[in-house]
């Protein structure tokens, strides 16, 4: 018996470091360069087990079987602001008051420049019990990151608050099309699930 558990570890080892390689070699291909560079000073400076990604790097790692996802910024969430001492120390942090998403807020905020471009990186506090959270290969590393049903819920409820009605003189129509545009994929995934009909959707 113990020698058929240690096989099956391995087992399990080995299909963890083919998907790995698999998704290195995805990330590399459809990530830009800059927004590469700026994931990989990130991995480097913290504990990857006291961060996880929200955003549009969730939604990347959730839908990326199924579309292409550019990344842009990236949103990350913590839990104890001194597990990110060692991007404060050498990148910077600067706090600001957030007004949207959970009724504002403060959000620390990171620059990281590379090639003459600038790659924004958004880190909010949260409690990690409240949030559903799984682990993905994000360029060759295993990551937390909000579960697909987790940004599903989040993109359709933000639909409701940030329509004019709702925002008023605050309305920017550029978040409310990102977020009904991020709703309708993972919903049209979700209902291709339901019909099975999901094989018609992969890349």
């Amino acid at each position: 018996m113990e020698k058929q558990n240690n096989f099956c570890g391995l087992v399990i080892l080995k299909n963890m470091e083919n998907e790995k390689n698999t998704f290195l070699k995805e990330d590399e291909k459809n990530i830009f360069y800059e927004q590469q560079q700026a994931l990989k000073n990130i991995f480097d400076k913290l504990d990857l087990s006291k961060i996880a990604f929200v955003g549009g790097i969730a939604d990347y790692i959730n839908l990326r079987n199924y579309y292409d996802m550019p990344i842009n910024d990236i949103d990350i969430i913590f839990q104890d602001e001194d597990d990110l001492l060692p991007i404060k120390e050498k990148d910077g942090i600067t706090p600001y008051f957030c007004r949207f998403y959970d009724k504002g807020g403060q959000v620390l905020v990171s620059e990281y420049f590379i090639n003459d471009k600038n790659v924004h990186t958004d880190y909010y506090k949260r409690i990690f019990s409240k949030i559903k959270l799984t682990q993905s290969p994000l360029l060759g590393k295993m990551v937390w990151h909000a579960d697909f049903n987790e940004m599903k819920a989040s993109h359709n409820n933000q639909i409701a608050e940030t329509t004019s009605q709702a925002m008023g003189e605050k309305y920017e129509w550029k978040r409310l099309y990102k977020h009904s545009k991020k709703a309708s994929l993972y919903n049209n995934i979700s209902y291709l699930e339901e019909k099975k009909l999901l094989q018609t959707l992969k890349k």
